[in-house]
């Protein structure tokens, strides 16, 4: 009598509980290792964040599976012409979607909150390097890893239950609510769903991928041609992305639906590949992860150390009324801490004066 193999013996969850398991792990780790990453150092951890959080997750859960994580996720059918064609759809989305839906939502909501969500303070008090550094990790990092997640795993796995459609419009709204920006909600719904969309209909993950890399250049670079500033666009202004666009958009998919852009739509995927050991899947990881870590210490360990002085001792910028004296204050600390990070100044000296000003502003 035969008796069936190790790897025949184990019981392969449905597609739909990976996704779902795999969505919970991500959270939890984005809110917890993600956040500390970012607040360690804005730069490094939008990249350790994307890597070892959206990425991460989901590959070393399909593998623990017995599923191969670039055909399950469709990262397998790379296709130039699909990540252009989507690239393109994205482009053109930016102007007659997101753009608006944005503009709206800041008239919705009450200045502070837009002020507080506003996305130009992923760019504050950042070195030119750290800045090339988080507009690549937003523009490339984050279309591949956050796809290869919401779309790759969430979207496909949710596919096999309730269907594509319902799989789409789930995960859209999902891929919003963990942004965690109550202004951006809506706009990034919308961008959900297109996503989810090209992934689907463009038979591979890549359409997606082009779509995301769009968006997000874009946003960096308007906001970067408009001198970084974030100032209220005139509702003709928006009148007109809106109809310019959405005539640009639709001459696009009419396009892509006359070419060879992308192949048909895809199944869900949910086929058996070789099962990985649960520390054969995360060794490699934790050595990358421990290796990028040593990278920030060696590379700016005088940036993460002012920024967890700056998170210990939370100090506001003066207003706009605020005395010559609360302004000279103010400008001094600044000055310090670019001494600091220089290496022209004791981190200690910094610690003292923040913590003192943290104290004046209290009282």
């Amino acid at each position: 009598m035969s008796h069936p193999s190790t790897e025949e013996a184990l019981v392969t969850p449905p597609a739909f509980q990976v996704a779902l398991v795999g969505l919970f792990s991500a959270a939890i780790l984005f809110v917890t290792l993600g956040a500390t990453a970012q607040a360690l150092h804005l730069a490094w951890g939008v990249w350790f964040s994307e890597v070892f959080v959206f990425l991460a997750v989901p590959v070393v859960t399909l593998q623990l599976t017995g599923r191969s994580a670039s055909r399950f996720t469709g990262l397998d059918q790379p296709r130039a012409k699909g990540l252009l064609a989507g690239f393109a759809v994205g482009a053109c989305n930016y102007a007659a979607w997101a753009v608006p839906l944005m503009w709206v939502a800041e008239q919705a909501f009450p200045k502070a909150i837009v002020e507080r969500f506003s996305g130009a303070r992923l760019f504050e008090r950042q070195s030119p390097i750290e800045l090339v550094i988080i507009v690549l990790g937003v523009s490339l990092a984050a279309p591949v890893c956050e796809e290869v997640l919401y779309r790759g795993l969430v979207q496909a796995g949710l596919a096999t239950r309730v269907g594509w459609p319902r799989a789409v419009v789930v995960t859209g709204l999902v891929f919003s609510v963990m942004h965690f920006d109550p202004v951006g909600l809506l706009a990034r719904f919308e961008l959900g769903v297109l996503f989810g969309l090209l992934a689907w209909r463009g038979g591979s993950l890549w359409p997606a991928i082009g779509a995301h890399a769009a968006n997000n250049l874009t946003s960096c670079a308007v906001y970067f041609l408009s001198g970084g500033q974030d100032s209220d666009v005139p509702w003709p202004v928006v009148a007109a992305l809106f109809v310019g666009g959405n005539a640009a958009l639709a001459g696009t998919l009419v396009w892509l639906r006359r070419s060879d852009a992308w192949t048909a739509p895809r199944p869900a995927a949910d086929e058996p590949s070789e099962f990985r050991p649960l520390g054969n899947a995360v060794r490699p990881w934790l050595v990358a992860g421990l290796f990028a870590i040593g990278v920030l210490a060696v590379v700016d360990l005088r940036g993460a150390q002012v920024n967890v002085i700056d998170l210990m001792h939370p100090v506001s910028a003066p207003k706009a009324d605020a005395s010559a004296g609360e302004r000279a204050a103010w400008a001094e600390l600044k000055a310090l801490r670019e001494r600091v990070r220089r290496g022209e100044a004791d981190v200690g000296e910094y610690r003292t004066m923040r913590q003192l000003a943290a104290e004046r502003s209290t009282d």
